[in-house]
C-alpha cells in the first residue's frame, strides 16, 4: 500500500503543477490574440481537458487542505490551487465568450 504521507506530498506537487499549467493557459487566453481556428476535434479535446483539470484540481486541493502536514509545500499548494481554479474558469469562459472564443480559446481574435 502507498504511504499516506508520501501520497499527500505528491498531491501537493500535483496541485502546484496543475495550477501552473492552468495559469499559463489563462494568461495566453487573455493576452495573446488568436489568428486561426482550431479543428473541431481539438476544440472539444481542449474544452474537456480544461474542464477536467479544473474539477480535479478542486478535488485534489481539498485533499491537500485536509491531509497534508502544515508547511511550505502545503502553503504553496493552498495559494496556487485557488488561483489555478480561477485560471481554469477563465479558460472555460474564453470558450463561451464568443464564436471566435469557442474556436480559438482566446478572448481576442484578429485575422493576420
Amino acid at each position: 500500500m502507498a504511504d499516506p504521507a508520501k501520497q499527500a506530498k505528491t498531491n501537493a506537487y500535483v496541485v502546484i503543477g496543475m495550477s501552473i499549467v492552468l495559469l499559463f493557459g489563462a494568461f495566453n487566453a487573455i493576452t495573446i490574440t488568436a489568428d486561426e481556428y482550431d479543428p473541431e476535434t481539438l476544440v472539444w479535446m481542449n474544452l474537456v481537458l480544461d474542464a477536467a483539470m479544473t474539477v480535479l484540481l478542486g478535488v485534489i486541493l481539498t485533499q491537500v487542505a485536509r491531509l497534508n502536514e502544515p508547511g511550505g509545500l502545503k502553503t504553496a499548494a493552498l495559494v496556487l490551487g485557488p488561483l489555478g481554479i480561477i485560471a481554469g474558469l477563465i479558460k472555460l469562459a474564453a470558450r463561451f465568450s464568443s464564436d471566435h472564443g469557442w474556436w480559438t480559446g482566446h478572448f481576442n481574435y484578429a485575422l493576420s
